[in-house]
């Protein structure tokens, strides 16, 4: 190869791999193209901009993004990192019961997004029935949503490969992340922190608010580094049973792994748990004021590794036809607590066991075997 070839070669292949590495913009009064930050798009463009193979990046420029309705991402499918300069905050008028289908609907794979902000919005981002893969959520800041995290209810295409990592919501009508579908399977929730009450008053929340909500078959979900606080739902026409819970795993989810999750101030459960195959590790149950239980324990085999239970009101374990085993943890119990609650189920025996773990009283070891009378 003379070197006028050689020289032509390297320019095509590193013209090609400019081209392939275009980074677009947009604005909250964007009229521009988009494909440089002085012409910035208009947010309604986006789709058009991501179709574009050669863009993998798109910067969303400082400002409110004012929504009327949601916004679906369904352009293109190579993989595109959607990530916000500065302050960036979609905003809509959502009030617990109206205010439109704002947020993002994810309608495409290969996307990821990172260091957003959603204020009043219906979701901060949801998936309905497409079928979708390989998205990530990074840095999202949520204020006011109903839920932000939706997988639809009668999702029955394939969602898998999902991560949220730094995700903060705050103030929920139903749930800060409401997982559900029969193939929604791989997800991963780290270092995020779900609280239910800091902003909404009771009228703004649902009856059966949850902090993290995992239904459907639904499977292969791993949390860790997870703080979940303040879920107490609605009294109003709500029934004489206030609900309210940290954690809720339904039955046909499986495969459920909570590891280093904190969880307080649940008005029924920090741990309300029908699924299969769920693994408890490290946690922290602190309960709150109302709290009636730590953990609710239903139809399974369960065991709570390294866990730290502060007792709730009623008890601290809940087993309806459940076999319960805590090794290596700490409770802290009061002289009126009572540890477990046996419950059947079809004639199905309860059992709870603990091994190498250390009950406290007002900080000191306490004689638990009167209480234990109670776990068999």
């Amino acid at each position: 190869m003379n070197k006028k070839c050689l020289l032509i070669l390297l320019f095509l292949i590193l013209n090609s791999t400019l081209t392939q590495s275009q980074t677009v913009y947009i604005a909250p009064t964007g009229n521009g193209h988009g494909y440089s930050i002085d012409t910035p798009a208009h947010i309604s463009r986006i789709n058009q901009l991501i179709m574009d193979t050669d863009v993998n990046k798109v910067n969303i420029l400082p400002g409110i993004y004012q929504q009327n309705d949601a916004l679906y991402l369904n352009g293109g499918n190579h993989h595109v990192e959607v990530i916000g300069i500065g302050e960036v905050t979609f905003r809509s008028d959502f009030n617990y019961y109206s205010g439109g289908n704002s947020g993002l609907v994810i309608a495409r794979s290969n996307i990821s997004f990172e260091n957003i902000s959603f204020l009043n919005t219906r979701y901060c981002f949801r998936f309905k029935n497409n079928p979708v893969s390989n998205v990530s959520f990074n840095r999202i800041n949520a204020l006011n949503t109903s839920t932000c995290i939706e997988f639809d209810y009668d999702l029955d295409k394939t969602v898998a490969d999902i991560s949220i990592n730094e995700l903060n919501t705050i103030g929920y009508y139903k749930s800060g992340i409401r997982i559900n579908g029969t193939k929604t399977q791989n997800i991963i929730i780290t270092n995020t922190v779900i609280n239910g009450l800091s902003t909404s008053t009771e009228e703004e929340r649902d009856c059966h608010i949850s902090g993290l909500s995992i239904s459907g078959q639904s499977k292969n979900i791993f949390l860790d580094k997870v703080s979940i606080f303040n879920n107490i739902g609605r009294v109003d026409n709500c029934g004489s049973y206030q609900q309210g819970d940290g954690i809720v795993v339904n039955s046909g989810a499986q495969n459920i792994s909570i590891n280093n999750t904190t969880v307080s101030n649940s008005r029924d459960a920090d741990f309300d748990i029908k699924g299969s195959d769920v693994t408890l590790n490290r946690i922290k149950s602190l309960s709150g004021k109302e709290t009636r239980y730590n953990l609710k324990l239903w139809f399974n085999s369960f065991t709570c590794d390294e866990c730290y239970i502060n007792a709730a009101n009623s008890s601290v374990i809940q087993a309806i036809g459940s076999t319960v085993r805590l090794t290596d943890s700490t409770i802290r119990i009061k002289e009126t607590s009572k540890i477990c609650d046996i419950r059947y189920n079809d004639n199905n025996a309860s059992t709870v066991r603990f091994t190498n773990s250390v009950f406290l009283l007002d900080g000191q070891f306490n004689d638990i075997l009167p209480h234990l009378e109670q776990c068999n």
